[in-house]
C-alpha cells in the first residue's frame, strides 16, 4: 500500500507507535526544490513523489509508505535523529551524512551548476578555488556546492548565506545581494525563466550528482531490507522500460 500524508494530523496519527519499526515507512523531501521535490495543497509533488508512487505499484508485499515533504533542513534532521526511515533526492555524501546507511538505486543524474551575477566570474575559472573573496547563496542544509566548497568556507575564503529555497537565492543574485549560488541545472533554470531573472548567468557546470534515497543506517530489520531490496528493483524495472523518462519529460512539460 502507498499512501501519501502530509497535514501535521495525518502525520501524527501515522507516528503514533512508539517505535518507528511498528510504523509505516517514512520517507521525507523538500518541499520547494521543483521539478524534482514540492508541496502543494499538503501533498507531495515532483519528480521523486510519481517515482515512489510508481514504484509502489510494483512491489508485492504489505508495505505501508508515508511520504512528508518540509524543508530539507529539517527533512535532514528527521532521518539524522531517527524520525523517519529515508532522505529523499539525496546524494551521494557518506562523508557528511555518515547516518545514511544504504542508498538506493539512482534513477536520476543531476547537473550541478554554478550561478553568478553579471561580470562576476569567468567560465574558465576552476571551481570553487577561483572563487575565493566572493558571498554565495546556498539551499539551507544542501550539501550541493560539495565538500571542497564547504571547506573554503571554513576556512574564511568564502562567505555563504542560507535561504531555504531556490527561488529566494535566484532572487538575492538577481538583486545583487550574493555573487554567485550553486544549484542544480534545471531547479535553477525553471525559476530563472519564470521570473525572467536578467542578472543571473550559468558561469559553469560544477558535477554531476546522482541522486537517490538515503535509508537511515540504524534501520535494519527483516522489513528494512525486504523493502529496500523491492524498491530498488522496482526503480530499476522503470529505468529499464522507460517509465523514469516519461515520469520526468511528463513534469518538465517536454
Amino acid at each position: 500500500m502507498f499512501t501519501r500524508l502530509f497535514s501535521a494530523a495525518a502525520l501524527a496519527c501515522a507516528t503514533a507507535a512508539t517505535t518507528l519499526s511498528a510504523a509505516p515507512i517514512k520517507l521525507v523531501q523538500d518541499e520547494a526544490y521543483a521539478p524534482y521535490m514540492g508541496l502543494e495543497n499538503g501533498t507531495a509533488t515532483g519528480i521523486w513523489a510519481d517515482f515512489i508512487a510508481e514504484a509502489m505499484t510494483r512491489i508485492e508485499g504489505d508495505f505501508e509508505v508515508v511520504v512528508e515533504a518540509v524543508p530539507w533542513s529539517r527533512a535532514v534532521n528527521l532521518v539524522e535523529s531517527g524520525q523517519a526511515h529515508g532522505l529523499i533526492g539525496t546524494y551521494y555524501r557518506p562523508d557528511a551524512r555518515p547516518w545514511i546507511g544504504t542508498y538506493s538505486t539512482s534513477p536520476v543524474t543531476e547537473k550541478v551548476s554554478v550561478y553568478c551575477r553579471e561580470g562576476v566570474a569567468q567560465s574558465d575559472w576552476s571551481y570553487p578555488e577561483d572563487f575565493k573573496g566572493l558571498t554565495f547563496g546556498n539551499n539551507a542544509g544542501f550539501g550541493t556546492p560539495g565538500k571542497a566548497f564547504f571547506d573554503m568556507v571554513a576556512g574564511g575564503l568564502v562567505t555563504l548565506q542560507e535561504a531555504q529555497t531556490t527561488k529566494q537565492n535566484l532572487m538575492k543574485l538577481e538583486k545583487g545581494r550574493i555573487d554567485c549560488y550553486v544549484q542544480e541545472q534545471l531547479a535553477a533554470e525553471i525559476v530563472i525563466n519564470e521570473n525572467n531573472f536578467s542578472n543571473v548567468v550559468r558561469v559553469l557546470d560544477a558535477s554531476a550528482e546522482t541522486a537517490h534515497i538515503g535509508f537511515r543506517a540504524d534501520w535494519q530489520d527483516d522489513e528494512s531490507q525486504k523493502f529496500i531490496e523491492a524498491f530498488n528493483a522496482a526503480l530499476q524495472s522503470m529505468m529499464d522500460d522507460g517509465t523514469v523518462e516519461k515520469i520526468v519529460a511528463r513534469t518538465i512539460g517536454g
